[in-house]
């Protein structure tokens, strides 16, 4: 794990760096999963880049430690979340290299599906210890999932925890939550941020928002307003006034046809 990679880097340092002890060294070992399974698919053609490309994570439900099993297709699944770190921030050099903008987005839904996220101690939240993982990516976008919103709790903590450590780009703009003001009236706001205005690297400027589908099964405290009726919002109107280079939509939406 990501985490785990850089505590195993500062433990190796203050073990060099430790008095009494400067008769051996303790050599740093090799990062691997003892578990992987090595790929059995390459690329076949060089990647093509363009002025402005993407990462893109979605639906990653807690799931951080790869796909273990050596049935296929299950080894070409195998990195962990160390191994996609490692490989945003190579990514990320070669895209300056090349003179170009890369962006790293995520489409929602990490809670609620292994262990990592589900296996909370008592009194603790749903995935509030795989999102600190998450929160540790250069995400330059992330948007909400339904699966944030079943259980309040959960919801809470990705408005007053998770969310601002996005700074503006953990987007939900037709979500809102209730919640309780400084003078303990239930006011409902926006769980996230309702849209984000930025400007990459090379100045190409970027409006994005983030859509959820029409989904109703949320806990209580929690509304999803159609699209149709979103875009018609003040705020909405105000945000893509100004035209940027690009609008980048993060949608938490299935590509089909009866899914409004």
């Amino acid at each position: 794990m990501f985490t785990s990679l850089l505590g195993l880097a500062l433990v190796t340092k203050s073990v060099l760096a430790c008095g009494g002890h400067g008769d051996h060294m303790h050599l740093p070992t090799k990062r691997m999963q003892p578990g992987a399974t090595p790929s059995t698919t390459w690329p076949t053609v060089p990647l093509e880049w363009g002025n402005i490309n993407f990462l893109h994570t979605t639906d990653t439900h807690g799931w951080l430690l790869g796909h273990l099993h050596g049935s296929p297709p299950e080894p070409n699944y195998a990195g962990d979340f160390g191994d996609f770190a490692s490989f945003v921030e190579h990514m990320r050099n070669e895209a300056d290299k090349k003179g170009v903008d890369l962006l790293v987005i995520d489409s929602g839904d990490l809670h609620d599906g292994n262990g990592l996220s589900d296996g909370f101690p008592v009194g603790g939240v749903n995935g509030q210890k795989s999102n600190e993982f998450l929160s540790r990516l250069p995400y330059d976008v992330m948007a909400i999932g339904n699966h944030e919103l079943y259980q309040y709790s959960v919801s809470y903590d990705m408005h007053t925890n998770f969310a601002p450590r996005l700074n503006g780009r953990y987007l939900s703009s037709n979500v809102n939550i209730t919640v309780q003001d400084g003078s303990g009236n239930m006011v409902s706001k926006p769980l996230g941020s309702r849209f984000a205005k930025f400007t990459t690297k090379h100045k190409k400027k970027i409006t994005a928002l983030g859509v959820m589908f029409e989904f109703t099964g949320g806990n209580t405290n929690t509304t999803v307003q159609k699209v149709a009726a979103m875009v018609n919002e003040t705020w909405f109107k105000e945000a893509i006034k100004d035209e940027p280079d690009l609008f980048l939509l993060a949608g938490h939406m299935p590509v089909q046809k009866h899914v409004p």
